[in-house]
């Protein structure tokens, strides 16, 4: 029954738009062992979406990231996705040795490499495209350099661009932005913003200060999920306004102020 008054809404929202879905959570439920991870869960991912998913630690986001992957499946419940649905995934803490004598565009050609019987492959352009992935972060001058010689925003951007080397059209990001300075974070979200006028983007983050320049809609985890859009007389804090943390408590603070 709750699927069927979230389907409702979703359609009604659709009415008259040419809006094409690519994931549709339906009743989705995840255990561990006998603990309630997430329950009730009704999502409907459409494309060129732009998602900031946020919540407390412990609510489940990075879970919810890990089912849409395939990386978990739902105790209950199904998760539908689009047959022409490519994800590209940047997990939260990614294990990568700094100390690994590995280059950048190493990295980033793993994102080419497909399970297979007797191991991966790489297509015969693979060098061309990775560098090409590299320039759209402006980071093709390190292709070469080991990637422990770089800071933690440039391994952050190889990381994004080893994730769109498979030309996702969907790409889920978990904590991207964590333990980096504030600089970078700005950078990141503004080369997110630019990916978004062609592939849809899920991002966990707990800090979205900069995130609401980019968002389109919520959703607060916590156990269940909530859905918001983000209303267009919402005043988003600009650059020089962004002197501190921003938390999710103080965005549900707008969202419900933008509403009276």
């Amino acid at each position: 029954m709750a699927y069927e008054i979230y389907l409702q809404k979703v359609n009604l929202m659709m009415q008259d738009k040419n809006i094409k879905k690519i994931i549709d959570c339906k009743n989705v439920k995840f255990y561990f062992t006998k603990e309630r991870i997430l329950y009730n869960v009704n999502w409907t991912i459409c494309e060129g979406d732009f998602w900031a998913v946020i919540g407390p630690n412990g609510g489940g986001k990075s879970t919810l990231a890990r089912l849409l992957v395939g990386l978990l499946q739902p105790t209950s419940g199904e998760i539908i996705k689009d047959k022409s649905l490519r994800i590209g995934y940047v997990p939260q803490n990614t294990f990568l040795n700094r100390h690994f004598p590995i280059t950048t565009i190493e990295v980033v050609m793993m994102g080419f490499l497909k399970p297979k019987l007797f191991g991966g492959f790489l297509p015969k352009n693979a060098k061309e495209i990775a560098m090409e992935r590299l320039a759209e972060f402006h980071m093709e001058s390190y292709a070469h350099k080991k990637i422990g010689e770089l800071s933690g925003g440039q391994r952050q951007r190889v990381l994004i661009a080893r994730a769109l080397c498979g030309n996702p059209n969907l790409l889920i990001l978990d904590e991207p932005t964590a333990s980096i300075d504030q600089k970078n974070q700005k950078e990141i979200y503004e080369l997110l913003r630019k990916i978004n006028q062609e592939k849809t983007i899920i991002m966990i983050s707990h800090d979205v200060s900069v995130l609401l320049g980019c968002a389109k809609k919520v959703l607060y985890v916590n156990k269940e999920v909530t859905t918001h859009d983000l209303p267009s007389n919402m005043r988003i804090p600009c650059d020089s306004d962004i002197k501190e943390h921003f938390c999710e408590v103080e965005l549900m603070g707008l969202w419900n102020n933008s509403k009276i």
